[in-house]
């Protein structure tokens, strides 16, 4: 069982004149598989539909992730033929949607999205940790992949950076996280860069030690409910 943390702070840096500009936070949508992984979706948390992430960079994180067994060549870098969002099996980064629109029901991580220079190890092999201070973004940044989409196409318990990203309701997919089911809490200091959609300016949001699964306590009530709900339906 890892340590559990606690949620710390979030903070914010706008380099903008504009008050509608992109990115105000981040969210996590963690699930259950039904192997027994856990699964999370981290979300750049957008103002407007319209508004577009550039990049994500000096991620931090101690977190140990899942990556498809059998496939030494896999890492970080999404792969074509299984980097969705229903993948229960592999871990993975992305700016955004392949196409900016699901393919046959499926939402497939942007083709589109590149390395910076901190991810040293891991990005194209297999790669259970991010580097230190490590980030990714879209090439080129014009693609439909990277502009925002409602939040009611992601699923599960919604863990959020400060409460604009808990009332957000438009954002651009990041990354999607597979753990151990033993896993009881995974931390993330993260920043990103966005581009308005309306005056097209830019902006930056960093998120410092943001929890994308909930600490055992909030874990043992989501039982006690799930317990509730059975014995409603018995």
């Amino acid at each position: 069982m890892k340590r559990a943390y606690l949620f710390v702070a979030s903070a914010t840096a706008v380099v903008s004149a504009s008050a509608d500009a992109g990115i105000v936070g981040f969210s996590a949508f963690w699930r259950v598989a039904a192997n027994g992984n856990k699964v999370v979706d981290l979300v750049a948390v957008m103002q407007n539909s319209s508004d577009r992430l550039l990049n994500v960079y000096n991620v931090n994180t101690s977190s140990t992730f899942i990556q498809q067994p059998g496939t030494a060549t896999r890492g970080f870098k999404p792969d074509a033929a299984s980097s969705t969002r229903s993948n229960i099996v592999d871990s993975f980064c992305t700016i955004g949607v392949e196409g900016g629109a699901p393919y046959e029901g499926q939402y497939y991580a942007s083709g589109g999205t590149s390395a910076d220079g901190g991810f040293s190890t891991g990005w194209t092999t297999l790669g259970t940790h991010i580097p230190a201070n490590a980030g990714w973004f879209l090439s080129p940044p014009t693609l439909a992949d990277n502009r925002a989409e409602s939040l009611s196409h992601f699923s599960g318990f919604r863990e959020n950076s400060n409460t604009a990203a808990a009332n957000g309701t438009f954002g651009v997919w990041a990354g999607h996280w597979v753990f151990t089911g033993s896993t009881s809490s995974a931390i993330i200091t993260i920043s990103g860069t966005s581009k308005d959609g309306l005056s097209g300016n830019t902006g930056t949001h960093t998120a410092t030690h943001f929890q994308q699964l909930p600490a055992p306590g909030a874990i043992a009530l989501l039982g006690v409910v799930g317990l509730a709900s059975r014995r409603r339906r018995a």
